[in-house]
C-alpha cells in the first residue's frame, strides 16, 4: 500500500534565525568538550541538526582560514571556561529564563490557591 502523510501547513512561517561564526564556534567547542549534542541544542535553542552541521563544518579543523588563525585559536582556553563567550552566556540566560517560567507558574498557583481560600473563608485571611 502506498500511503502519503497529509499536508499540514500553517498560517504564519517561521522566520529564519541566523547564529554568528563566534556563536557556531563555540558550541562546536562545547560540543567537543564533552557536552552532548542533545542537551546542548535545548540549552541553547538551536537545532541538533544545526549542531551536526555546525560540528562538522568547525569541527576538529577550526574554521576556514589561515593556518594562523586556526593555531591562534586552538591555544586560546576552551569557551566554556568562565571566559564569557557568547554560547555560554545563552546557556546560561536560558536556564535562568527556565527558571523564572517555574516561579512564575508556582506564583500563579498560590494565588489562585489563596483566592479560593478567601472564598471560602472570608475571615481568616484578616490578620
Amino acid at each position: 500500500m502506498n500511503r502519503t502523510q497529509p499536508q499540514i501547513k500553517t498560517g504564519t512561517p517561521q522566520k529564519r534565525r541566523r547564529y554568528d561564526e563566534q556563536f557556531k564556534q563555540d558550541a562546536v567547542a562545547l560540543m567537543e568538550g564533552g557536552r552532548s549534542a542533545a542537551q546542548l541544542a535545548r540549552e541553547l535553542g538551536v537545532s541538533h541538526w544545526n549542531l551536526r552541521d555546525w560540528k562538522r563544518h568547525y569541527g576538529g579543523r577550526g574554521t576556514p582560514g589561515s593556518a594562523e588563525s586556526r593555531r591562534a585559536r586552538e591555544s586560546a582556553p576552551p569557551a566554556n571556561e568562565g571566559t564569557g563567550s557568547v554560547v555560554a552566556l545563552s546557556a546560561e540566560v536560558a536556564d535562568l529564563r527556565r527558571e523564572l517560567e517555574a516561579v512564575q507558574r508556582q506564583r500563579d498557583i498560590l494565588k489562585k490557591a489563596l483566592a479560593i481560600v478567601a472564598q471560602e473563608n472570608p475571615a481568616a485571611l484578616r490578620l
